[in-house]
């Protein structure tokens, strides 16, 4: 458990460090940060790590270009894992799908507490009930796939890197199950 829960931070840490587009919106001046220099002209387009960028966008200096994942893109990705019925149907994610998901989730959450609105929360919750059922539907898929390694070599390429560490460390975890019982049943 602890390789994966480790192998899922790898991820949300590379997530965080990915570097995404912004506009600047108000000068600020020049900053570095580990060795790199940044300056923070108004109108300028610059390329930072995200983490940076939710910074930069907290105080007001700059905001993303590149539009984040929202209902529509969940509700796509929804409708076509529900019409999967085999591992060779199921569409691969868009980058970064599930740290999207749930980014825009806490976003929302962030929104409803500042401005209570009911649609806000209804989409919330929308986007909510429909994540934990991509997921439901994607393990489904996964799970009948581990034993066929047709199956396997089929639905990979689909997979999200986070999804990758559940059916690599799923798929291990039997092997080694299947390694521990054979040599007991074939003993007399």
């Amino acid at each position: 458990m602890d390789k994966i829960a480790l192998q899922l931070k790898k991820l949300a840490i590379e997530y965080r460090l990915r570097p995404i587009r912004v506009m600047v919106v108000k000068d600020y001046g020049t900053i570095t940060i580990d060795g790199v220099e940044y300056t923070l002209s108004k109108g300028a387009e610059i390329e930072v790590p995200r983490w940076l960028a939710d910074v930069l966008e907290e105080m007001g200096v700059a905001n993303p270009i590149e539009r984040g994942l929202d209902i529509e893109d969940i509700t796509r990705v929804h409708f076509s894992t529900l019409n999967a019925r085999t591992p060779a149907e199921l569409e691969p994610l868009p980058r970064d799908f599930y740290l999207e998901a749930l980014r825009y989730i806490e976003r929302l959450s962030a929104r409803i507490k500042k401005e209570f609105n009911a649609s806000l929360l209804e989409e919330q919750q929308k986007a909510v009930r429909y994540l934990l059922e991509i997921i439901d539907r994607r393990l489904t898929l996964i799970l009948q796939s581990i034993r066929s390694p047709t199956s396997i070599a089929e639905i990979s390429s689909k997979l999200s890197p986070e999804e990758l560490v559940l059916l690599n460390s799923l798929k291990e975890s039997l092997e080694m199950w299947q390694k521990f019982l054979s040599p007991r049943l074939v003993s007399p």
